[in-house]
């Protein structure tokens, strides 16, 4: 019975070991991929017939927003201007049909955007909140 004692303790010592190495590698895998969609939020709205669907979103900080053209007749400028200092927040290149635009919204805010080829056009504006 001495001699097998030391050889016991070792074997449980070396399965303790395996077992928090094996419980250690699955919760990091856990949050490796639980980072991995926090970091991957998305919301598209799609221009179509004129509109944009939807105008108005609320989302997490560091979503990114997709515009996407679907509107095989007109192509569009997406733009949000900071009213305080007069820049440009973004502004999208003109999008074709199939074309898309993303920006990362990281900061909470209220930011408006619009399209600046049909500008006073009440369809082609919209508010992206950001809570």
């Amino acid at each position: 019975m001495n001699k097998t004692f030391p050889i016991l303790i070792i074997i449980l010592i070396f399965a303790v070991i395996v077992g928090a190495y094996a419980f250690t590698q699955t919760n990091t895998q856990i949050m490796l991929n639980s980072s991995a969609n926090m970091s991957n939020m998305n919301a598209t709205i799609i221009i179509k017939n004129g509109t944009l669907n939807p105008a108005n979103l609320t989302v997490k900080p560091n979503t990114v927003v997709v515009w996407t053209n679907e509107d095989p007749n007109s192509k569009y400028m997406i733009t949000s201007q900071d009213k305080n200092e007069g820049t440009y927040l973004f502004m999208s290149d003109h999008l074709s049909n199939g074309q898309s635009f993303s920006f990362k919204f990281i900061g909470n805010g209220t930011y408006d955007y619009y399209d600046m080829d049909h500008m006073g056009d009440d369809n082609l504006t919209g508010t992206i909140t950001v809570t």
